[in-house]
């Protein structure tokens, strides 16, 4: 895996240390430690989803973040949605969002359309939908689906209690977040 950094001399680190030129290393590496443990089932590139504006994925591309795997990585704690927002210019709120988002594709089988109805159905996190219960969470979603393509692509019972099991299994990495809707 590779990851790509770009920085000017005078971007400063969450630690509020100047970066330097050597330092790319250690990003790179932090990034995959910011990650590592963590279940990254369905991770895309950012050209892959609609979640991302065309303007946030250049603000988030200059950070150095060109997927939903390392964006993560960058928005799991209030601290370091913070630090990045002050980097992209792009708001903490808007930047919580997109890390409910990414969290729910580490379930296997999630994908960026079925993140957009999980999240009109009121399931923003991996840990809601550890809560969920199967056919009561379907009916939520074939609301959340009505008149869009998805009504048609919704997952089976069985599908939603894998998915689950799934989320129960996993350690929660999203830390700090507004209260829910």
């Amino acid at each position: 895996m590779s990851v790509v950094i770009v920085m000017n001399s005078r971007t400063e680190a969450p630690s509020g240390a100047p970066m330097r030129a050597p330092a790319l290393f250690v990003v790179w590496m932090l990034s995959l430690v910011l990650t590592a443990g963590v279940a990254h089932a369905s991770h895309y590139a950012f050209e892959r989803v609609d979640f991302v504006t065309a303007k946030e994925k250049r603000q988030l591309s200059r950070a150095g973040i060109l997927d939903t795997k390392v964006l993560l990585g960058w928005t799991a704690t209030l601290d370091k949605r913070n630090w990045l927002s002050d980097q992209t210019g792009i708001d903490v709120g808007r930047l919580e969002e997109l890390a409910t988002m990414c969290d729910l594709l580490r379930i296997e089988g999630i994908g960026p359309s079925m993140v957009d109805v999980f999240q009109k159905a009121h399931v923003r996190t991996s840990d809601d939908l550890a809560y969920a219960l199967p056919e009561p969470l379907l009916k939520d979603l074939q609301v959340a689906a009505r008149g869009t393509r998805m009504a048609k692509l919704l997952p089976t019972t069985d599908t939603l209690q894998s998915w689950i099991r799934e989320a129960r299994q996993m350690r929660p990495v999203l830390h700090d977040l507004s209260p829910a809707y």
